[in-house]
């Protein structure tokens, strides 16, 4: 595949994620998430994919709102780094919190499709 198809792909799986949890579309969400991916939080949690499953089922995590301000890709054959920056308003355990963040999602082909390995939420300065 051409390194800006690459890319471009990688920036609408990445919206396509943001869309599942921001609608609640577990399925699509875990179709996305690799099985072994991991995605880290501004406070320095870090959680498995059956755990953001299971908070997100819960109530524990809830992601109330994504704006997307700016987001780009780049490509590295087989991998795709999604970075950008958003206003996320999201609930973690009892803990709510809405603010500009920088993401960066790390995206693999795999035989069965584009997976998801790592999910970064970093606060800004």
């Amino acid at each position: 595949m051409e390194t800006l198809m690459i890319e471009s792909k990688a920036i609408s799986l990445s919206q396509e994620k943001c869309s599942s949890l921001l609608e609640f579309d577990l399925e699509t969400f875990s179709l996305l998430f690799d099985e072994r991916g991991l995605i880290f939080y501004p406070d320095g949690m870090v959680e498995t994919k059956s755990e953001i499953i299971a908070n997100l089922k819960s109530g524990k995590t809830v992601f109330q709102g994504i704006e997307v301000l700016k987001i780009l890709a780049r490509s590295y054959g087989s991998t795709a780094v999604v970075q950008g920056e958003g206003f996320f308003n999201i609930k973690l355990q009892d803990e709510e919190f809405s603010e500009v963040l920088n993401f960066i999602d790390v995206w693999v082909e795999k035989e069965e499709g584009w997976k998801l390995v790592s999910a970064h939420l970093i606060k800004m300065g």
